[in-house]
């Protein structure tokens, strides 16, 4: 099929952003609703770290003083020091008049809103929840049979849709605002979901933009959008295509890589879900799930993880080549360098081909999200909650003990910097502060399975802060 080529997006940007991407699998089975309740926040029982209220609002920055400074400090440990620097209104910076004179202005992706989107797999359906309100905005079907059995979810760097992986096949766009909803009745109203208990029937709800099906994939689990590239003259991103990865064979019980001829990633026109590259790849053994997580780097190139496979691989965005790399674990995500991290706490530098192992007590439990923070905290699930270390030094800085004791398989950060920890299979989502450590959560989901950059920090992170 014909390349299309993308240049990685050149912005100014004061304001860093954030990074996620994560796992797991298990089909859910349908459980009981109810009306979701944000109850606020609640003191975390943290080691090494600060207590204190939040406000429901982001942490803000105002002259040349942060919001509050974290001094973290856990037993046997180093203390480390960072400062939050985001803002809820983002950051735009002059670039130029264009050929009409009018002045045009840049910005970091976008922070005008944010959301969260969370996989409610055994319901088939995905929940957007409104970060800075904690309240559920919408909800819908992925796909038209409600058997897609949704789990990764990936949120465009502009903030304006979302991409949905169904692991029973095919990747769905949804718009986030009514305002980029088409009309397809014409009645002159955007006809969508207001909220959990208003789910509309496929077909009927105008903000899902397309579904695109990949007819016979036995497991379709990678999803991350790249940045495409940024128009100064529009002030909008342009060319953004969706990566995704796919396996086909027949699937055995408990395996759907039974026969599978290794996997297939395909690069999709986020504009219509178009698929433009099938890059087959015979070679990356299908594993036991196939391709798992993926995440993109800040030339766009994606990596994924191989579930049961024991290898990371690499596809390059320009050249469609692919590098493998031995070593896997469960979530993988990419930081600000260009680095993959696995939620172990295992730190794969490409430039120099050498793994580093996270210094101090942090076990994984069971398999997680990871993700980078606005500090460069890497976070992944631990025993009792969630905790992170240096992306640096590699050492552990502290633990966040949750409420709620169960797995917390979705860990992502949205791009006011907050952490972000979904509870597999249950019905909470808990938002973590990233200075104080409160915790604020939302409750009315429905079997979550959630993995992935599902709040849109790590597209932002890589695109508007690459330190080199």
């Amino acid at each position: 099929m014909g390349r299309s080529a993308v240049v990685s997006p050149v912005v100014l940007c004061g304001l860093a952003l954030v990074i996620g991407a994560c796992g797991d699998d298990a089909a859910g089975t349908a459980g009981a609703t109810g009306m979701g309740t944000s109850t606020g926040t609640t003191e975390a029982v943290t080691t090494g770290s600060p207590t204190g209220t939040t406000t429901g609002l982001p942490p803000t920055t105002s002259g040349g003083d942060s919001d509050s400074a974290s001094s973290s400090t856990t037993s046997g440990e180093p203390t480390s020091t960072s400062t939050s620097t985001s803002t809820s209104n983002g950051v735009k910076f002059d670039v130029g008049v264009d050929d009409v004179g009018e002045s045009c202005q840049t910005k970091c992706g976008n922070t005008d809103w944010s959301y969260v989107w969370i996989a409610n797999s055994g319901e088939h359906t995905i929940s957007k929840l409104n970060t800075r309100l904690m309240t559920e905005e919408g909800r819908y079907i992925t796909r038209a049979d409600q058997l897609g059995n949704p789990s990764r979810t990936s949120v465009s760097i502009d903030a304006k849709a979302v991409a949905v992986a169904n692991r029973s096949g095919g990747i769905t766009k949804i718009w986030a605002r009514p305002e980029y909803c088409t009309d397809k009745n014409g009645n002159g109203t955007i006809e969508t979901s207001s909220g959990k208990d208003n789910v509309l029937p496929w077909g009927m709800d105008e903000c899902i933009a397309w579904y695109t099906d990949f007819p016979g994939a036995t497991t379709q689990r990678p999803v991350a959008w790249t940045s495409g590239t940024y128009n100064p003259r529009t002030c909008e991103y342009e060319d953004q295509k969706i990566w995704a990865a796919a396996s086909f064979g027949s699937a055995g019980v408990g395996n759907p890589c039974t026969g599978a001829d290794g996997v297939h990633v395909y690069r999709l026109n986020g504009d219509d879900g178009t698929v433009e590259e099938d890059v087959h790849l015979p070679d990356v053994s299908c594993g036991a799930l196939g391709a798992y997580g993926a995440a993109v780097d800040v030339d766009n190139n994606v990596w994924m993880f191989v579930f049961g496979g024991g290898i990371i691989f690499r596809v390059d965005y320009e050249t469609l080549e692919h590098t493998i790399v031995q070593k896997g674990f469960y979530g993988i995500t990419v930081d600000t360098k260009s680095r993959v991290w696995l939620d172990d706490g295992s730190r794969y530098d490409p430039v120099t081909q050498t793994w580093a192992l996270q210094v101090g007590d942090l076990p994984p439990n069971g398999g997680s999200g990871v993700a980078q923070d606005l500090q460069g905290r890497i976070w992944h699930a631990t025993n009792g909650g969630i905790g992170w270390l240096d992306s640096e030094t590699m050492m552990v800085g502290g633990k966040v003990t949750l409420p709620n004791q169960g797995l917390a398989r979705g860990i992502g950060v949205d791009v006011d910097g907050y952490i972000w920890a979904v509870i597999l299979g249950g019905t909470v989502a808990y938002r973590i502060h990233p200075e104080t450590f409160e915790i604020a959560e939302y409750n009315g989901l429905n079997q979550p399975y959630t993995y992935s950059d599902m709040a849109g920090g790590q597209i932002n992170n890589v695109t508007c802060n690459p330190q080199g």
